[in-house]
Order: C-alpha cells, then structure tokens, then sequence
C-alpha cells in the first residue's frame, strides 16, 4: 500500500506545473513565459532522442558512411569478392575442362577407346560429334581429291583452313581410318629406318613409351590440330620443342603389344575429335 502510494506521489510531481518566465534585467519587464512540467520536458528530451538516432541510422545507411562501420564491408571489397568468385568459378571450369583434355590425350597414347563426353563438373554442352558424311563434305572431297599433288611432298591443301599438311612418311596404307571399328588413324608400311616428318608447324607435347603403343610422339598445332605418332622405334625430339612442317621428329619402328609389324600409326585429331587423315594428305 505504501509502495502505492509512493508511485502516485512520483508520477503527480512529474506533473506537476511550473511557469518560466524570462524578464529584463533593468525593468524586470516580463519579455516570454510559459508554462512546462517534468513530463514535458522529459517528453522533449526523449523526441530529441528518437529523432537524433534516426537521422544518424539514416545517415550511416544510405550514406557512404557506412562504409566506415566496423565489421561492414566497402563496395569495392564487395565488388572486389565478387569478381573473385567468378574467377574462381572460371578457374574450376577450365580445371576440370583441361584435366578431361589430358585425360583424352592420355586414352589416345594408349589406344583406349573414347567416348567423346564431358565430365560433369565442366560446363560446356555435351555433343555427340557425328561423323556421317554430308553433302558439303563430299563436295569438299571431291575438291580436294581434284587438286594437284607433288611429287616431292605428296601434300594437300584444306580449302576451309587454307593449310597446307605434310606427308609423315611415304609409304602404302595397310589399315584405313574407320570410326565404326574405332580405329581412329591410318597405319603407313614404310622402308625399315624411315625417318617420320611433322605435319604441320608445332610444339611436342608428348614423347613418351608405353606398352601398347610402344614409343608414341605427339605434336599440338595451330587451329587446335594434334597429330600422334606411334610405334617408332625411336623419337628424335623432346617435349616443348618446336618442330617445323617436314622436320624429322621420330624414326618408323615396331614397338609396343599393339604393333603387328614396322608401321607409322598415325593419328589427326582437331577439338578432341579424330579425323581421318586422308582427307587432309595425300598418301602413295
């Protein structure tokens, strides 16, 4: 009861009225008065407040100020971060798109069998590469069939590239390109000791031995073209050397399970895709 009472006496002070009155010091003439409480003025002050922190939360908000808040991030590290992800993102891509390029590469050396599709994490759209013959690639062959061929390079041009393709080595075809049975080249029978040219102008990325395909050499050229060169008896040049369009990079052999006598297995490949060699060079 007494605690009651206690907080009616409290809020009735608050209250409570009193007049303010400024008067002129010489005439103690009444110049302003009015009246205010406690409640009053405890009311302005909290207004005060409320609207100082508002104004200043709205400041730091839309403001560059906001900036300068402890633990928040300027727009430019944000901008910054973003763009890393994206690399990274970009990164990741080309990770997983050049390891399934190393891993074909690796399959061609060793004569497995490919399947042309795409490892999930890759992001570029899985296509089967169809190698039925149209009508403009007819044309194309018939065109190509119909040129000139050296007697001293036995070379033929492409009419959509405009290159001009070396004869690896002369000699007679004893197993065509046939994409139904998987044998994704042509084998060459040459003389014992016949020295194997490049294509093309490239950089060896590959000159290595194993089992099946014996010593096998491969060449990356311009426009995305690789050729592989396998069973040699012996390679001539090292991987990251340059080699130029009819230098000798390997000497024709027997080697490697696969090899059923002194043959070129010789391989053109364009944007992971074999192609048959025939129809970019002219063999005897």
């Amino acid at each position: 009861m007494k605690q009651k009472k206690s907080d009616f006496k409290f809020f009735a002070k608050l209250k409570n009225k009193y007049r303010f009155v400024v008067m002129s010091e010489d005439s103690f003439e009444e110049k302003i008065s009015f009246v205010i409480s406690k409640f009053n003025i405890l009311s302005l002050f909290t207004l005060i407040i409320i609207i100082s922190l508002s104004i200043s939360f709205i400041v730091l908000i839309f403001s560059p100020l906001k900036e300068y808040i402890p633990g928040k991030s300027s727009s430019k590290m944000q901008n910054d971060l973003i763009k890393l992800v994206l690399k990274s993102d970009s990164l990741q891509n080309q990770l997983n798109i050049q390891d399934l390029y190393l891993n074909n590469i690796s399959s061609i050396m060793k004569g497995e069998t490919l399947d042309f599709t795409e490892n999930d994490s890759a992001t570029t759209i899985v296509q089967e590469v169809n190698f039925s013959k149209s009508k403009a690639d007819s044309l194309l062959r018939i065109e190509v069939e119909s040129e000139e061929i050296s007697s001293i390079l036995n070379i033929k041009k492409t009419s959509s590239e405009n290159l001009v393709f070396f004869s690896p080595i002369d000699g007679y075809i004893s197993d065509k390109f046939n994409y139904e049975t998987k044998h994704y080249a042509v084998d060459i029978v040459g003389k014992k000791g016949a020295k194997i040219s490049s294509v093309l102008n490239g950089t060896v990325i590959i000159s290595s031995w194993n089992p099946e395909t014996g010593n096998v050499i491969g060449v990356q050229h311009s426009n995305n073209y690789i050729s592989f060169y396998k069973h040699c008896s012996f390679i001539l040049k090292k991987v990251g050397e340059y080699v130029a369009i009819g230098e000798h990079i390997a000497i024709i052999g027997n080697s490697g399970e696969l090899s059923t006598g002194p043959h070129l297995h010789f391989e053109l490949w364009k944007n992971g895709a074999p192609l048959n060699p025939e129809n970019y060079i002219s063999f005897k």
